[in-house]
């Protein structure tokens, strides 16, 4: 990283370097403790001994499983350090099958279709030579991936230089060139024994190859952040705004800000100021550079302590605290949040130039690259939850609360089109989800059923976009519910209800008696546990069981009042 110097994840640095005790000790804290410490050991000791601590301290029971397929050009155990550690900063306790060759990597594929479920797979190939021969290159590993893609139905990562990945878009494949600020503006490998041992990652280029690896995995998980929240003072701007008399933009990064909020990541900002002061300033410094003030989706400034005014942002935008990033100057401030937020990833603001490279370049922060995301709009649909909100704090009434929504719901198909937001909302929904399953798009495309739909969600403050996804099966006389997700823009609306009657029309006309469903109990689905029951399914057999009356005009649940429902496949 360009800002190593600074150490960004190191605003209470220790006198010595971690040993496996600290390891231990962070990871009792929560992920965001441990992913600062363990990028402090890679930092001081290197990935090799890095990863040593990890194994000595033996945490990855706090870890999350992730597997991998890694295709290389050279000897796969060249970055399984690298591997191993990047993964673990990521939240991820890593199981590689490993293979080395293009040519070898589609029977591997085809001989580990049987032995479990992979989360994505990794190329990682060192483009070298004349250009015809780099283009070659270049065909056969677009071929190679879409071939992996394919056989084992996952998502695909060609992971190289800008000269190495697909030139015409695959399904499934996506290419995820190394930022030459993630390597130190090294080379990615060392060329200079290629005649005897083979070309090799370098130091720098092995750890930044896994940092990509670790980021692709983690934007496929749904892990990666969705939420970024600055300071204003001496942080997005050179100052105190309501001390300094001209307040001067960091306009790298600002830019940097607003091109993450294109990439899909929600930007807030929280500020220990007078409210009226801080808006005052941010008009201010608006026009200071081309792309301005990148638009906040929350905004909390008060005396409060800095982590008071997170805990305020969190529960305006109903995002969780291991999905946040906190930006801010103040080493004191960083300590207080990473304290009352083990899970969340802070950092120490520093140089604002080497600090916005480094924002821009980070895997995690990568952009989503599909198309049908609502990535680029996100900021926005977020801003018309808090619209929402506030109307439903004033209306007490909960009756007229919907009915003052004006809701309409439209239901699509899961069709080509509609997959990249449906693999989208299976991968990031975390509260109103019935099950830990998390189809890919490459899984969803197998699917050709229309008990499969989405839900699109309009009120009278505008567009909310696909907050909703169902998933289900014919199995005899009944429907039985794969999942059901549903967006946090989107609860207590009823939405979830309608879901299910569309869900029962449908099912009914194709002569299912009965729908069933299951709910696990998961770290956050709270929200989802009370789903069959309020709707008025019966439990048996540990499963969820409503019967459907086909000679009802309208069987199963019924629909709620107040809202409007588009079914373009039922004809309504």
């Amino acid at each position: 990283m360009p800002t190593d110097s600074h150490a960004w994840w190191s605003f209470a640095p220790a006198a010595e370097p971690p040993d496996a005790a600290a390891v231990c000790q962070a990871a009792d804290a929560g992920r965001g403790a441990l992913s600062r410490l363990l990028r402090e050991a890679r930092h001081r000791l290197g990935a090799a001994r890095a990863t040593t601590l990890l194994d000595e301290a033996g945490v990855g029971a706090v870890l999350r499983p992730a597997r991998i397929f890694l295709v290389t050009s050279y000897q796969p155990r060249a970055i399984d350090d690298a591997m191993r550690l990047a993964f673990a900063i990521a939240g991820f306790a890593v199981e590689t099958v490993a293979v080395e060759g293009l040519a070898e990597a589609g029977d591997r594929a085809r001989e580990e279709t049987g032995e479990g479920r992979f989360d994505c797979v990794v190329l990682s190939i060192a483009a070298t030579g004349e250009a015809s021969g780099i283009a070659t290159v270049r065909e056969e590993v677009t071929r190679v991936a879409a071939t992996l893609a394919e056989t084992l139905q996952c998502p695909v990562a060609i992971i190289g230089e800008a000269e190495v990945g697909n030139p015409v878009p695959v399904e499934g494949v996506f290419r995820c060139p190394v930022a030459p600020d993630l390597a130190g503006n090294a080379p990615l490998f060392d060329t200079r024994f290629a005649a005897s041992l083979g070309t090799i990652p370098s130091q720098r280029g092995a750890d930044a190859i896994a940092d990509i690896a670790a980021g692709f995995a983690a934007r496929i998980a749904g892990t990666a952040p969705k939420l970024l929240i600055t300071d204003l003072d001496d942080t997005l701007w050179r100052g105190v705004a309501g001390e300094t008399g001209d307040l001067a933009l960091h306009e790298n990064y600002a830019a940097a800000l607003a091109t993450l909020a294109t990439r899909g990541l929600v930007i807030a900002a929280a500020s220990r100021n007078e409210a009226e002061v801080a808006r005052a300033a941010l008009a201010e410094v608006a026009h200071q550079a081309p792309s301005g003030v990148p638009r906040l989706a929350a905004l909390a400034v008060d005396w409060a302590d800095k982590a008071d005014l997170v805990a305020d942002i969190l529960g305006q935008l109903a995002l969780a605290a291991e999905h946040t990033v906190v930006v801010d100057d103040d080493p004191v401030n960083c300590a207080l949040v990473a304290a009352r937020f083990p899970a969340m990833d802070v950092r120490r603001f520093a140089d604002p130039d080497g600090f916005a490279a480094m924002l821009l370049a980070d895997p995690l922060l990568a952009a989503e690259e599909r198309p049908g995301s609502d990535a680029g709009t996100r900021a926005s649909l977020y801003q018309r939850r808090a619209e929402v909100e506030r109307l439903r704090a004033a209306e007490t009434d909960a009756a007229a609360f919907l009915e003052r929504l004006e809701t309409r719901l439209t239901i699509l198909p899961l069709d080509a089109a509609s997959r990249p937001r449906a693999a989208e909302l299976a991968r990031r929904v975390n509260q109103f989800v019935l099950t830990a399953e998390r189809p890919n798009e490459m899984e969803l495309s197998r699917r050709s059923n229309c008990l499969d739909f989405l839900v699109r969600l309009d009120d009278v403050f505008g567009g909310h976009g696909i907050v909703g996804l169902v998933l289900a099966d014919i199995d005899g006389e009944a429907a039985v519910i794969r999942n059901l997700y549903l967006s946090c823009r989107a609860l207590q609306r009823r939405v979830e209800t309608a879901m299910l009657a569309i869900l029962s029309r449908r099912a009914a006309a194709l002569g299912a008696r009965r729908i069933v469903g299951t709910v696990e109990e998961m770290e956050r689905n709270r929200p989802a546990r009370g789903l069959f029951a309020e709707a008025g399914f019966r439990r048996k057999d540990g499963r969820w069981v409503l019967a459907l009356d086909l000679a009802d005009d309208a069987p199963g649940v019924a629909a709620p009042t107040g809202l409007t429902i588009i079914d373009g496949a039922a004809g309504s």
